[in-house]
């Protein structure tokens, strides 16, 4: 796998930088992390770095979002760009300043010589270089990097009705380290609530002629807040992963994974039933005939609902 990140520094009289990335925004706050992590390695205020994307006459490689991918991949491309464009800025000031580069440090948008009080900003470059100063970044993985973790799911069965309702739910993850960990959290959460749907509700039915039944929202029944409670998460970075510059595991789905089998098992517990669940979603009428089965095999079983 590859990404490719560029991050140009615009010569303009306002200081302004933009990422250019080939990733495709879904939803999973890629502009925000994207930004943080430039603005963190080029010292400069978040509102300072606009990420582009989708833009193919910018950038000639894409390759979408995919496989909790995004900041694994882009985003370390995105830091190794940003540090060869620091090292560009700094080079074009150490030149207008008549300074060692190395003797420079780029700090809160200004170029500092350590050892004097003499200072450059990032307009002031802007304005005497000709040409936008730009660096690439390129990050390549053979394999990718995903949190562990657990899934702990606790459920009561409605034993005349056979409807299952989550009483808790709770996720613990190593994610190695968060860029924004609102933006993990929320990602975790949705992906649990997509993992809920598939565990209890959402099914794709045919008829004998291999019509389909669920061409709607009436039919295909996706989880509301009625069905969802509140996603309990205790998240760690404890161990950094040493497979990317940033440390961090991709956690898209890692939310999403183990739902099914950890409510699974939450409902063969609840009938004390090892086994009982072999196949998603656990509707109502499905659970039943489950259970009917179930006591059919096992006759010496205490009645089941």
């Amino acid at each position: 796998m590859r990404a490719a990140k560029q991050v140009q520094a615009a010569a303009a009289k306002t200081s302004a930088f933009a990422a250019i990335t080939g990733v495709a925004s879904i939803g999973q706050g890629v502009e925000t992390v994207i930004a943080q992590i430039c603005a963190d390695v080029l010292s400069v205020e978040i509102e300072q770095i606009s990420v582009v994307h989708g833009q193919t006459s910018r950038i000639e490689v894409g390759l979408g979002a995919f496989a909790s991918r995004v900041t694994v991949m882009t985003g370390s491309a995105a830091q190794i760009a940003s540090k060869a464009l620091r090292d560009r800025i700094l080079g074009a000031a150490a030149s207008l300043m008549q300074k060692e580069a190395d003797d420079l440090t780029l700090v809160d948008g200004i170029v500092r010589h350590r050892d004097s009080n003499t200072t450059l900003e990032l307009t002031e470059i802007a304005e005497h270089t000709l040409e936008i100063i730009e660096a690439d970044g390129w990050f390549y993985a053979d394999h990718m990097t995903y949190p562990y973790g657990i899934h702990v799911a606790k459920v009561r069965v409605d034993p005349e009705t056979c409807g299952v309702k989550i009483e808790q739910y709770v996720v613990g993850y190593e994610i190695g380290r968060a860029i924004n960990p609102m933006l993990v959290h929320g990602q975790i959460a949705g992906a649990a609530v997509q993992g809920i749907g598939g565990a209890l509700l959402e099914e794709f039915v045919y008829d004998e002629a291999g019509q389909p039944l669920a061409a709607s929202f009436a039919d295909y029944l996706m989880p509301t807040s009625s069905e969802t409670p509140t996603i309990e998460m205790f998240l760690r970075e404890d161990c950094p992963s040493p497979l990317n510059p940033l440390g961090v595991r991709g956690a898209g789905e890692g939310g999403m994974t183990a739902v099914g089998a950890a409510i699974g098992a939450a409902v063969d517990d609840a009938l004390q039933s090892p086994g009982l669940v072999d196949c998603l979603p656990i509707g109502p009428s499905k659970l039943h005939a489950m259970v009917r089965q179930y006591l059919q095999r096992n006759p010496g079983v205490a009645n089941r609902p």
